[in-house]
Order: structure tokens, then sequence, then C-alpha cells
């Protein structure tokens, strides 16, 4: 038993310096959705010694938006670290280690050197950090070039900031429509947004253009359909360009009109520039529609707008 709890103890030591080591290595290549997987769903972050202010605590979201709003900036950077020490009590690990850090910007390099704390649960047999903290011991350099990185990262932002972006638009767009907020549906458009529906039943629209005719489109949605969800089971799928959002999502909607339910499962491809919606295609089964909506084919499309057969 006890060479069994030596080997377990030796693998969760492993397991948590890598970890560790996936810190830094993340922060030096901008792999901002590789670190999101070695945190926690909150995080403690205390880097008080190094900017001041104090401990706080986030997200994980937020954290890694931190990140990635400054750390972009640097031309380069380079973390090392050395002398690990992790002590694993009742599942919690509490862990150390020295770090010194080499942050290149033009020809300005600010060397920073110090201690790293963390504190580490076991969640789905992976080893995640809730509190990371930082303890300078010396720095060399100006710290001042943060200031200049924060800019040139805000005004050139990684693609995991574009990627988070356009999710953050789609998200806007599925809860407005849930809690019925018009004024948002129609703020998450660009002015010469398109909305494809390759799907559409005869007789309803299968593109509609431009921002004014979109919020047309949507207008009759809060009158005619009760309590909807569209979020619950959304998941987004990876593309290759970060303004580009692929959406799988199911919608259930009671139709106050017919006093039908609305079950669909929806495809949605969006472009989001700049965090407006300027390309939206819908795909959707139209027999759920057809049914939900007792939608009759001949009748004119322009009475039938969002919920309203």
């Amino acid at each position: 038993m006890s060479e069994l709890s030596d080997l377990e103890t030796a693998k969760d030591t492993a397991a948590i310096t890598t970890v560790l080591e996936g810190v830094v290595n993340c922060f030096d290549r901008g792999d901002y959705e590789s670190l999101g997987l070695l945190y926690s769903d909150h995080v403690e972050m205390d880097y008080s010694s190094l900017l001041g202010g104090t401990a706080h605590k986030k997200t994980r979201e937020q954290q890694l938006m931190d990140w990635a709003e400054l750390l972009p900036g640097f031309d380069q950077m380079r973390h090392s670290l050395n002398d690990f020490n992790i002590r694993i009590e009742e599942g919690i690990a509490n862990a150390s280690c020295s770090v010194a850090g080499q942050l290149y910007l033009g020809d300005t390099v600010w060397e920073v050197e110090g201690l790293y704390q963390f504190r580490l649960h076991k969640r789905s047999n992976h080893w995640r950090i809730f509190k990371h903290s930082f303890v300078l011991k010396s720095e060399n350099g100006n710290g001042e070039i943060l200031e200049t990185a924060k800019s040139r990262a805000k005004a050139h932002p990684p693609a995991f900031l574009k990627r988070r972006k356009a999710q953050a638009a789609v998200v806007k767009f599925l809860k407005a429509l849930e809690n019925k907020d018009m004024e948002a549906v129609a703020d998450v458009w660009s002015e010469k947004a398109v909305q494809d529906m390759p799907y559409s039943p005869d007789g309803f629209p299968d593109v509609v253009e431009g921002k004014a005719n979109l919020i047309k489109h949507y207008s009759a949605w809060p009158e005619n359909a009760g309590e909807a969800d569209f979020t619950s089971n959304l998941k987004f799928y990876p593309m290759m360009s970060p303004e580009w959002v692929f959406a799988e999502f199911t919608g259930e909607v009671e139709i106050l009109t017919t006093g039908r339910e609305y079950n669909q499962i929806y495809g949605g491809l969006f472009h989001v520039p700049h965090g407006k919606i300027q390309y939206y295609r819908e795909y959707f089964n139209p027999e759920p529609f057809r049914f939900a909506y007792d939608f009759d084919e001949g009748k004119d499309p322009d009475h039938f707008l969002i919920g309203e057969p």
C-alpha cells in the first residue's frame, strides 16, 4: 500500500510540475486556448508585489482575456522555472517555484525574477490551478513598457481575442432572443448584415439583407414567442479564421400564436468582424417550423415575421 501511495504521489507531482511548466510555455507561445485548460473555473490572482493593487478573483475566461489583452503586445517573452516545491494534502496541492522572465519590446527588455506560488485541485483527473500568485524578488529594466504592450495588443488583437469576441456576439444574439431584448437583437448586426436561411419553407424568406430589414424580420418576436431557450446546449466549433464562428444549438420555444412547442436543432455559420454579425447562415429543419407555427405556405411572406404566422 505504501509503495502504491508513493507511486501515486510521484505521478501527481509529475503532473503538477507539467501544469506549472505549461503555464509559462503557453505565456511565451501566446497559446491562450491551451492555457485555459490549466486553470479552474475561477482563479484568485495576486501580482500585487509587481503591479500594485490587491489580489482578485476572476473567472478563468476573464483572466485569459486579461492576459490576451497584454502579453501579445511584447515582441518576445521567455520564462524559466526552477526549484519546484510541491506538497499534496487531502486533494489540494501547494506548489511553488522560482521564475525568471524576460519581456522584449523594441530595443527594451524588462527582466523580472521572483517566486510563483500556486494552489491546485484535481478535477476530472486533471490538476487545475485555482490560486496563482507572484512574489517579486528583483527586476531590471523599465516596467513602463507594460502600457506600450497593452496599446500594441489592442491595436493588433490576437486570434484568441477575435474568436472570443465573435463568439460573444453570437451569445448576445441568442440571449437577446431568449430575453425578448429587441434593442440587443438590433445591436448585434452590422449595417450590411445578411441572414441566409437555405432551408426555409416556401413562402418564408430565405434571405434577409440589411440591418433595417433584419430588425423588421425579428420585430414581432416578443409578442408571439413565450419561454425560449437557445443557449443551454450551445457549442462552438473552431474555424481557421477567428472572425468566423460555427455554432450548434437547440431551440425550445413556446409559440403563443398556436400554443405549440417549437423544438429545433440549429447549425449557425456566423461571420463576425469587429464584434458585429455581418453574415449568418442558419441551417434548420423546416418540418418542426411548419408544425409549431402552423405555417400556411400560401401566405404572403411580407406578413410573416418571426413569430407572426
